[in-house]
């Protein structure tokens, strides 16, 4: 850069620092969301404000048509928005989620396990063995986008007939996305 660019650099600058140096509520402005920004970059390199959880059946369970799963192992629960009483994530701040699940059934029974969002149906999962000689396991799994306001619930359910799931191999995890 040649001795007049810079000099014509450094003049720019000056006269923008003189303009907006009378402008005492757009620099207090400014000053407030470099601070917000700073705070949420000092939580993001502390791990701090992430939304994750992932849970396992502990024992075998039958759960019937339109009975709220219970995963009450939790091996994460980063934001706690996951309650393991009630098998239900509430969603703390609004955003796009992602949920995956994954059933596992003993022969002779079935599996119909369904996301609900807010009480509706929106992805599902079903196998059944009933009525069946064969003696195999079954098993499915599914994973889900969906947009949540705060304070949106999501489970997962029976969505047909009733369920049976085993423990540890029967699971359900989500987390925020952005």
């Amino acid at each position: 850069m040649s001795l007049k660019m810079k000099n014509l650099a450094i003049t720019v600058c000056i006269i923008t620092l003189h303009l907006v140096s009378g402008h005492t509520p757009y620099l207090e402005y400014l000053g407030s969301r470099v601070r917000n920004l700073e705070r949420v970059l000092d939580s993001i390199m502390k791990g701090k404000g992430g939304i994750a959880f992932s849970a396992q059946l502990s024992s075998p369970r039958a759960y019937k048509l339109h009975e709220t799963w219970i995963f009450d192992t939790v091996l994460v629960n980063d934001g706690n928005a996951y309650n393991k009483a009630t098998g239900t994530f509430t969603a703390p701040v609004g955003g796009t989620y992602g949920f995956t699940w994954s059933t596992l059934t003993s022969p002779s029974k079935a599996a119909h396990p369904f996301l609900r969002v807010n009480g509706h149906y929106k992805g599902c999962t079903a196998f059944n063995n009933l009525g069946t000689s064969q003696r195999f396991w079954s098993s499915g799994s599914n994973t889900i986008l969906v947009h949540l306001k705060k304070g949106g619930k999501v489970n997962i359910a029976s969505g047909y007939l009733t369920s049976y799931a085993r423990e540890a191999y029967s699971s359900f995890s989500g987390w925020k996305i952005y």
